[in-house]
């Protein structure tokens, strides 16, 4: 019997538990190994089969008498990690194969064992399919059918943008101007050479930077004003970058444990930010007041950031962006309230889906849209977003 890899058993660890609903990244966090290459190997197996899922599927279908989503979830899981490795990695098909099948017992489906190394043996001599649009889902695909390039991008590993609290480069980090929609986003740089945990780099605990993609940082640079809520916070990068420019900022969310990781960001970057908890779908904060301008990033599909995170594609179904904006039009009707006379409303996804956006935007009563701006589909390494201004007609 071989001996499995353990950063190849997080992997397989990791796809399973995604397909029960949890998330990659914080899957990888407590299950990848703690060695450093096991470790990196087990971020580059999960990310990496998530984003070629579709390809990997159709070139195994030849090779299997029925669906893969009718196999059980160690043969499945098994047989995408290892023609994942023998196409996309530099693990030979006979190591991929033998590895795989190991796998396919360690997850306890010994008994296809059989099938995974017969599959494997044929499908990994073949190619995967150039088609990009095989790595969405098919009513995604025909969504997105003009967006192919954007579409080929996601299938790579997202780069990492890190905004800087006084807009200068950051010294101990390596990095080149970020842009968003074809324009620099002031005080934003892609990182080019870094590895490891972001914890871990250079200056991190300096807390001269934070984590944020460049389209987020330009959604929150069209907000304007001295008092601003930011009513949807987490993960708090909208805030950070308000509140280094002088605002004072109020940082609202739903869930507990999201406000206490922005308290600990504010806290490391040294930002005066303030917090409150409060669900949206209620209605207004009593006794809150009013704003200058209210920033309301919308739960919504996050089928911008598939990219970041690649089990959103597989995990959205098509009445989705329909069924979020029911909902974020309730939010936004209840933090329009906390809009100061002469003040703007900001509306923003992390979605390029239409559903989701305009006529969102277009529907509250009492609110003209003045102003926007967009990244869909992307033109760069950046998210797709959108987002909308709004004065009170």
């Amino acid at each position: 019997m071989s001996r499995l890899n353990p950063g190849r058993l997080a992997a397989g660890r990791a796809l399973i538990a995604v397909e029960r609903g949890g998330h990659a990244e914080d899957l990888l966090a407590d299950l990848a190994p703690a060695q450093t290459n096991d470790r990196a190997l087990a971020w580059h197996i999960t990310l990496g089969v998530l984003r070629r899922q579709g390809a990997l599927d159709a070139a195994l279908k030849p090779f299997l008498s029925r669906p893969m989503h009718r196999l059980d979830p160690a043969p499945r899981i098994a047989l995408r990690v290892g023609l994942f490795e023998a196409m996309l990695s530099r693990t030979p098909l006979r190591a991929a194969v033998d590895q795989a099948v190991e796998l396919t017992r360690r997850l306890g489906g010994g008994r296809a064992s059989g099938l995974v190394n017969a599959v494997l043996r044929k499908a990994g001599k073949g190619s995967l399919s150039d088609d990009v649009m095989l790595d969405v889902p098919p009513w995604l695909a025909a969504e997105w059918a003009e967006w192919g390039d954007w579409v080929g991008r996601t299938r790579l590993p997202a780069r990492l943008c890190v905004v800087t609290t006084d807009g200068a480069p950051p010294e101990d980090l390596t990095t080149a101007p970020a842009a968003a929609a074809g324009q620099v986003v002031p005080g934003a740089f892609w990182v080019t050479e870094a590895s490891g945990a972001v914890e871990q780099w250079p200056g991190f605990d300096d807390g001269g930077w934070w984590v944020m993609d460049p389209a987020a940082a330009a959604v929150a640079d069209l907000v304007t004003g001295e008092r601003i809520l930011d009513a949807c916070a987490a993960p708090g990068g909208k805030s950070f970058r308000l509140a280094a420019k002088g605002a004072e900022v109020l940082s609202v969310d739903l869930v507990a444990e999201r406000i206490s990781r922005i308290e600990e960001g504010a806290a490391r970057l040294k930002l005066p930010v303030k917090t409150r908890q409060h669900d949206w779908l209620t209605g207004p904060m009593g006794g809150l007041g009013t704003f200058d301008s209210v920033l309301v990033d919308a739960p919504c599909t996050g089928l911008g950031v598939i990219r970041r995170h690649p089990e959103i594609r597989w995990r959205r179904l098509q009445s989705d962006p329909d069924a979020m904006a029911f909902r974020q039009r309730q939010i936004l009707k209840a933090a329009a309230e906390h809009v100061a006379e002469d003040g703007q409303l900001i509306y923003a996804v992390c979605s390029p889906m239409s559903a989701e956006g305009e006529s969102v935007a277009d529907s509250l009563d009492g609110f003209t849209i003045t102003g926007g701006w967009d990244s869909r589909p992307p033109s760069g390494d950046e998210d797709a977003f959108q987002a909308f201004v709004l004065t009170r007609s």
